[in-house]
């Protein structure tokens, strides 16, 4: 099997894992009052181990487990991001792997189980949607009827003032898939960290849109193997870029 091939395997199985609890957990609330189930704790330790089992010499960096990773090269995972959502009985959630290498992303998968869309990249190979190839948008007009994405704290901070719709979906790496299938025009998230959207970078930037922090406008180029927030950044075809930054203002 090639590395994309056991990528896909093992995040079907982390999906089909999540699903089993799906309707039926208790959450318990983290440092930073966000929810955690024990299927978040089950599912990465499910990743862990069969990431570790394919891929001995690769360290992980997860969200429910608090280790630091000390090579250049690992899988990030995000076990299951939208867990209110889970908890809720709302379908939008995922399940987020990617891969980074040198500060890059190379590899990617987001699966949402509970709609059964399952989303890959390749550095270089392009973005996939069940096995089909996917596109951001090309065309430059903003349309009233279009559909932007703000992620959960993005939406109580940011003032939008463009012709289109807004959408919280509350999850994270929704912003980037939904951008990389067309479905959105453009994705602004803000207090999110490097699994929230390591898997949904790559996916993005090989649908054909760019990932940029929005405050200053600079190109996403790299990201950290570590803990720390990152600032806001917006995910958008490099058409609607700066129409977006310019229509949505942080509220003071």
């Amino acid at each position: 099997m090639t590395e994309i091939e056991i990528l896909e395997s093992i995040i079907r199985r982390a999906g089909d894992m999540a699903l089993s609890y799906y309707g039926h957990v208790i959450p318990s609330e983290k440092s930073d009052k966000s929810f955690v189930t024990d299927a978040d704790r089950a599912v990465e330790d499910f990743l862990r181990t069969e990431l570790a089992k394919h891929f001995p010499r690769v360290e992980v960096l997860g969200e429910e487990v608090e280790e630091d990773v000390k090579r250049n090269v690992a899988w990030v995972v995000d076990p299951i991001d939208g867990t209110a959502n889970f908890v809720a009985g709302l379908p939008i959630w995922a399940v987020s792997v990617g891969l980074i290498e040198d500060n890059l992303p190379t590899l990617g998968a987001v699966y949402y189980p509970a709609f059964g869309e399952l989303y890959i990249a390749q550095k270089g190979k392009g973005a996939w949607l069940n096995g089909n190839r996917i596109f951001a948008r090309k065309n430059d007009q903003i349309r009233h009827d279009d559909l932007l994405g703000l992620s959960t704290l993005s939406i109580k901070r940011m003032k939008v003032n463009l012709p289109c719709k807004v959408r919280s979906l509350g999850t994270a790496v929704a912003c980037f898939t939904f951008v990389a299938k067309g479905s959105f025009i453009g994705g602004v998230l803000t207090d999110n960290r490097v699994w929230d959207i390591a898997a949904g970078w790559l996916i993005a930037k090989e649908a054909g849109s760019e990932v940029i922090y929005f405050l200053t406008g600079e190109p996403i180029s790299s990201l950290n193997l570590d803990r720390e927030q990152l600032p806001p950044q917006l995910v958008a075809p490099p058409q609607f870029l700066e129409i977006l930054r310019q229509g949505i203002k942080i509220n003071e």
